[in-house]
């Protein structure tokens, strides 16, 4: 009985399953930051390490299993692979190991057919895709320097854009200034203000983690969806621009006349409302009519188990998907709001 083992390490968190080629889910880690661009390389090593000690444990498994699959965040360079991989391989965890982006895991996770297309709205922004002949597409995906805007941290900072500008008189009234306000714990704009520049410099005491403004995100769905106009329009440009990378990569791929699936990964996606998934889809349909858009109904790490499973040659079928389903960890389940 061959095992495999999936991981997903992102900006803010890292998920790992331990599998059998049955599909069944024998054993779940979970950790912190795996991201190297966002932690360093050390720490981040650390935290995918702790995470798939904990699911093999779990499991009942000693290292290596056969396969690894580790969908990354910051492995978007050649340079990045140059370094993860030997890193990786010298944990020890699985005797073959295949490192990409976790973009396309988080495509895998969503996809019924080997191809498509999908926008990663995390904490970060990213997008790639695959062809019907199997060529591969993958954004840069480095934040303003690769001309990335959308994931949860650029939605953070417009909302404390937005509360600024309707404190001064530049921008609209929003009932977003109240909400963040609360969020945050602090009596006035101008004390967000003071607290974010002071958070610039390490001489000024108390600083404030600027890891907070991350929660501000929800707000702006249950504003939008409560009518807020500022709210509503910030979401309407999160969706074009996702809509807009989209097409990008659709257009990259040649699948414009295709019944392309459109995957869209990330916490982001999950905020209350339809407002910024109908976006996307209009944009969208304005280039491939066909397309479809998927809100997946797995984590990115169970598309990681896919992909290692898909490595072993192993076919990916509805008993795997049903086997997934009964055996996932509560963790994992879209109900659960862990």
């Amino acid at each position: 009985m061959s095992l495999v083992l999936g991981v997903d390490a992102g900006a803010t968190k890292t998920f790992a399953l331990v599998a059998d080629e049955g599909g069944h889910i024998l054993g779940f880690g979970q950790g912190g930051p795996g991201n190297h661009q966002a932690v360093g390389l050390e720490p981040a090593l650390a935290e995918i390490r702790g995470s798939c000690k904990e699911a093999l444990v779990q499991a009942g498994v000693s290292p290596p299993v056969d396969f690894g699959f580790f969908g990354l965040a910051g492995a978007d360079l050649p340079v990045d692979f140059a370094l993860l991989t030997p890193a990786v391989e010298e944990m020890g965890l699985a005797q073959q190991v295949r490192i990409k982006n976790d973009t396309l895991v988080a495509l895998r996770a969503g996809l019924k057919r080997s191809w498509g297309v999908a926008v990663i709205c995390g904490t970060g922004f990213n997008a790639g895709g695959i062809g019907a002949a199997g060529q591969e597409v993958q954004l840069p995906g480095l934040g303003a320097l690769s001309g990335d805007w959308g994931g949860g941290g650029d939605i953070a900072q417009e909302v404390i854009r937005l509360i600024c500008r309707a404190w001064d008189g530049r921008g609209q009234p929003t009932v977003l200034t109240e909400m963040v306000l609360t969020a945050l714990g602090l009596p006035s704009v101008e004390e967000v203000i003071s607290q974010l520049y002071q958070s610039q410099f390490d001489y000024y005491p108390g600083q404030f983690d600027q890891r907070r403004l991350l929660a501000l995100v929800p707000l702006v769905f249950e504003a939008a969806y409560g009518g807020d106009q500022a709210a509503q329009d910030l979401l309407v440009r999160v969706g074009a621009e996702v809509g807009t990378t989209a097409n990008a990569i659709i257009k990259r791929l040649r699948l414009e006349t295709t019944d392309v699936e459109v995957v869209l990964g990330g916490s982001v996606f999950k905020g209350k409302g339809p407002l910024l998934v109908d976006t996307v889809t209009q944009v969208v349909h304005r280039v491939a009519p066909q397309a479809t858009i998927v809100l997946p109904e797995f984590e990115p790490v169970v598309g990681a188990v896919f992909l290692a499973l898909e490595s072993l040659g192993v076919e990916v079928n509805e008993a795997i998907y049903a086997s997934v389903r009964a055996s996932l960890p509560d963790e994992l389940r879209p109900e659960c709001n862990c």
